[in-house]
């Protein structure tokens, strides 16, 4: 079951109140330009980082810092109702330099679950709700007013609103789950290049097909296909920097046998085709050196 009460978007910032029991289906953004923040209003799922699980129930609030792999989920289909917002990062950057706050490194620092509570609790949520009661109206001052509660939400955590959540002891038969696909995508961290889909791993791991494949998706909420993809094009990013290799050389480098689907996955996670990341990079650098003189 899946009910939707709102989903909006205005100026970078997205909005959605989702009730579900069940696991997600779509995958999470991760290579988009997107940094998260959930909050659970009832129910619960889980997040991991690491080889560590940690729960989100009524009172969490969740920081996804969009380079970290964010692996959230419902392991066993509980329901849950949640706010997501997504925000573009380079709506991040502007507004944190207007606001002279290091709002990426903000992410960076508070990716993770933290528990609010009495006051602090009561004051978050009421301001998610006027975020989703604003959008929901398309008032013409909207875009801003949205901008001010979000901003207010992150000022209140920097000022101690929340305490980050212990370890989540799972029970062993969740956790047997979690272990063996935290092995598997580990092995594809180290791999990525030379594992190419599901019969690899499953060869390598002497598992069946069709199990490898359901826990994966549990876990991790990604195909493995999607998710040696991810990798991979988490690596491409950091050798298009690098203006002494060619697209095909860096191509070769990650394991794609085509330039021509290299160019295509890249553009998927990305948005932009690996030559136009390379160049909006190189101006990005030129404008930052001009400005430095």
């Amino acid at each position: 079951m899946k009910e939707v009460f709102f989903t909006g978007k205005c100026d970078g910032i997205g909005f959605s109140h989702v009730a579900r029991d069940c696991d997600l289906t779509e995958t999470i953004g991760f290579y988009k330009n997107e940094y998260q923040i959930y909050y659970i209003l009832d129910g619960e799922r889980f997040f991991y980082q690491g080889s560590k699980s940690y729960r989100m129930d009524r009172g969490t609030l969740t920081f996804i810092d969009k380079r970290q792999i964010p692996f959230t989920n419902v392991i066993g289909g509980k329901y849950h109702e949640r706010i997501l917002i997504e925000v573009d990062e380079k709506w991040l950057v502007s507004m944190g330099k207007a606001m002279e706050l290091d709002l990426i490194g903000f992410f960076t620092n508070y990716h993770g679950v933290y528990r609010l509570e009495g006051k602090h609790l009561a004051a978050v949520e009421k301001k998610l709700k006027k975020m989703e009661e604003v959008m929901a109206q398309k008032r013409s001052c909207a875009p801003a007013e949205v901008k001010n509660l979000l901003i207010s939400v992150i000022i209140s955590m920097l000022y101690g609103a929340g305490t980050r959540c212990e370890e989540y002891n799972m029970p062993n038969g969740k956790m047997l789950r979690y272990a063996k696909a935290r092995e598997i995508i580990q092995y594809i961290m180290e791999h990525y290049s030379e594992v190419y889909g599901l019969e690899d791993l499953a060869g390598i791991f002497y598992m069946d097909k069709s199990y490898l494949s359901r826990i994966f998706k549990e876990v991790t909420n990604f195909t493995v296909n999607e998710f040696i993809n991810c990798q991979r094009i988490g690596h491409a990013r950091d050798m298009l920097l690098d203006e002494s290799l060619s697209m095909e050389e860096i191509s070769q480098k990650l394991g794609y046998e085509r330039l021509s689907y290299f160019d295509r996955v890249f553009k998927k996670y990305v948005g932009m085709s690996p030559l136009q990341y390379r160049k909006s990079k190189r101006r990005k650098n030129e404008d930052e050196e001009n400005q430095s003189i």
